[in-house]
């Protein structure tokens, strides 16, 4: 771990100050952790992932849907590619617009809070550093492969996006392409996409809209996604914190996507 990146780490609840650590067991294996002493804190390091929620303590919807993406990680971009062209959509062209609308810079610090199997990465700029975090274990194992494959400078988190492992004001932008439909707390999760952005930072989401949904809830496979909903799908727009700025809500697609972005005041 890059000790820019440690610098920028805290614990997800208390925000606490961690450091890296190590063990050694009776048979001589080492693990690694981030720790703080002074609130008995203690997260694994697992294959150069940082664990900051274990599966039993995920619940609610969130619970749910780990499970579903753990399960179709190994298949999950076939998947995505076959259901965007259910539509009519290019896979590339969606993710390329979308990346267009970031506003990255170079040495820029982004954050990905559901980075999934790393499909964005590819279409990103190479001079960033990237840190991208999921709930799904299975999903940040395909991406971990990928960026074995990419030049692309990426650090990968396990946690939830209602509770960023990351320090206030640290990251030039932030982003959320797909996922946030099933968040337990999407209102959470948006004020912790504030919390952790610089003053003047762009941040966007973005997700597929209830017409997907609603065609969707029946074909085998995909169907988990969207079967059994326990709300309507629309743009969070009434979940934006107050005082944020330039605040946009459309329709991609032909109302396929829904995109919100907003700037978090200087």
């Amino acid at each position: 771990m890059r000790t820019e990146t440690l610098a920028i780490l805290c614990s997800p609840l208390e925000h606490a100050p961690l450091e890296l650590t190590s063990e050694t067991s009776a048979d001589g294996a080492t693990a690694q952790f981030l720790s703080n002493r002074e609130y008995g804190l203690k997260f694994p390091v697992r294959d150069g992932i940082p664990v900051f929620i274990e599966r039993h303590e995920v619940t609610g919807l969130n619970s749910r849907f780990r499970k579903i993406y753990d399960g179709w990680a190994p298949f999950y971009d076939l998947l995505s590619r076959v259901g965007l062209l259910f539509f009519g959509i290019s896979e590339p062209k969606l993710r390329s617009d979308f990346v267009e609308t970031l506003e990255i810079k170079a040495g820029d610090r982004v954050l990905a809070t559901s980075v999934g199997t790393g499909a964005d990465l590819q279409y990103l700029r190479r001079d960033c550093h990237y840190y991208g975090l999921d709930l799904s274990a299975g999903m940040l194992r395909v991406c971990q492969k990928k960026l074995r494959k990419l030049a692309v400078s990426t650090e990968l988190f396990l946690g939830q996006a209602e509770y960023l492992p990351f320090k206030d004001r640290t990251f030039d932008m932030v982003y959320q392409m797909g996922g946030i439909n099933f968040f337990s707390d999407q209102g959470r999760a948006i004020r912790e996409m504030v919390r952790v952005a610089k003053e003047g930072s762009k941040i966007v989401i973005m997700d597929e809209t209830e017409k997907v949904a609603r065609a969707l809830e029946y074909v085998p496979g995909i169907s988990a996604w969207f079967s059994h909903r326990r709300r309507p799908i629309v743009p969070p727009v009434s979940l934006i914190p107050e005082g944020m700025e330039q605040i946009e809500s459309r329709e991609w697609y032909n109302g396929l996507a829904w995109y919100l972005s907003f700037r978090k005041p200087h």
